[in-house]
């Protein structure tokens, strides 16, 4: 591994430690499963389905789009995923869901956070944008913290989505 790639490898561990470590308590263990789930993408397939299938046609636009980022998003970061095929953390090895997805890199919650803030904010009001950029931060963090991910992960997924956002967006969605 050349010199500058190992630096880029032990910064990202370090910030990875660092995150982590701010989960210490139960009770702070609990916020930051509560925050990393309510990104999962099985709520947010749910939503989009009831929006379109049952919605007034405003808000079944919103869940078109939601299904859009969510299908784009799962199909962008398991193709990266399957290529790359990063162990995900030492940390992350008690978990249930590892039996499905034991590659990290890259989050496929930030991807789908990112895509949502993107296309959301972008078609409804800047303040929807602005509320889900904060809140894809906080899952991300909240992924870091609990060691299921590094934070280049999440820094990846972010970037991914966001670009299948603007990918969407320039599709008409």
């Amino acid at each position: 591994m050349n010199q500058r790639l190992s630096r880029w490898a032990e910064l990202d561990q370090a910030l990875t430690d660092w995150i982590h470590g701010l989960v210490q308590s139960p009770f702070g263990r609990w916020a930051a499963l509560l925050v990393a789930h309510s990104g999962d993408g099985q709520w947010w397939l749910a939503g989009g389905v009831l929006l379109w299938w049952r919605a007034a046609d405003s808000w079944r636009a919103v869940g078109i789009r939601l299904l859009a980022v969510t299908l784009s998003g799962a199909l962008g970061t398991g193709i990266v995923k399957r290529l790359v095929r990063r162990p995900r953390p030492q940390a992350s090895q008690s978990f249930l869901y590892l039996k499905f997805d034991r590659h990290s890199f890259p989050s496929g919650h930030a991807a789908r956070t990112a895509g949502m803030a993107v296309v959301l904010g972008a078609t409804t009001t800047a303040w929807v944008g602005v509320v889900l950029a904060v809140w894809g931060l906080a899952v991300g963090v909240s992924r870091v913290a609990l060691g299921v991910h590094f934070a280049s992960d999440i820094a990846a997924g972010w970037v991914l989505g966001g670009l299948i956002g603007c990918l969407l967006l320039a599709c008409g969605l």
